[in-house]
Parts: C-alpha cells; sequence; structure tokens
C-alpha cells in the first residue's frame, strides 16, 4: 500500500506542475485533474485513474496494452489505468501527458459548447 500511495503522490506532484492545471473534487469520489477548467483525468484513490483521451490515443493505448478499458464511458474516450507501484509511473506520465496535450488542443471547442449552452 504504501508503494502506491507514495507512487501517487509523486504522480499528483507531478500532474500539478504542468501548466494550467487545477486540482478539484471529482463527482464521484477522488480527485479531478483540470487544465483551464477541463477535466483531463481522475482518480479513485492511490490505485485507479481514469484518463480521457483523443479516439486515436486511446485505440492506441489499448491495443498497446498500456491502459485498460473505461467501465462507463469508453466511447468517449476514456480509458482506465492501476498504479500496482512504482514501476508504473512513467506509463501513467505517458498516458497522462497525451490527455493534458489533447485537452490543451480542444480548449476553444469545449469553450464555444459552453458559449452555446449558456445562450
Amino acid at each position: 500500500m504504501a508503494d502506491k500511495t507514495s507512487t501517487f503522490e509523486s504522480l499528483k506532484t507531478w500532474i500539478q506542475q504542468l501548466p494550467g492545471v487545477s486540482e478539484a473534487p471529482h463527482r464521484f469520489g477522488g480527485t479531478e485533474f483540470q487544465v483551464e477548467g477541463v477535466e483531463f483525468m481522475h482518480s479513485h484513490g492511490h490505485s485507479w485513474l481514469d484518463i480521457r483521451l483523443s479516439k486515436e490515443d486511446q485505440a492506441a493505448v489499448l491495443k498497446a496494452g498500456e491502459a485498460l478499458r473505461h467501465r462507463f464511458a469508453p466511447q468517449a474516450g476514456w480509458v482506465s489505468f492501476r498504479i500496482d507501484g512504482s514501476d508504473d509511473l512513467a506509463k501513467a506520465k505517458k498516458i497522462i501527458q497525451l490527455a493534458y496535450e489533447n485537452a490543451k488542443k480542444n480548449l476553444e471547442d469545449v469553450k464555444s459548447r459552453r458559449i452555446q449552452t449558456k445562450l
């Protein structure tokens, strides 16, 4: 358990240093990470991460066996990742970086949809 906790805390510190990232409580429990208000991942405790990717990145990481199919929203690009120990840190960072870059790329689309919803 200590290895999972320290690995998660190390990962969390790394995520928080990404430009524009903020942390908030997730609506289903755990911690949500956003870039300029757009969620790109969340955690459920120290072991489970749910990460939102582009469809292309999702297909690639699933095919390579680097992540698991998300149990509720795979159609939206979500994947799940299980942290078992420090050996998982590099792989988690790689997938989270993909999600972060995808969220940044899609910020304008998300902001536009939010404005349209408010009208």
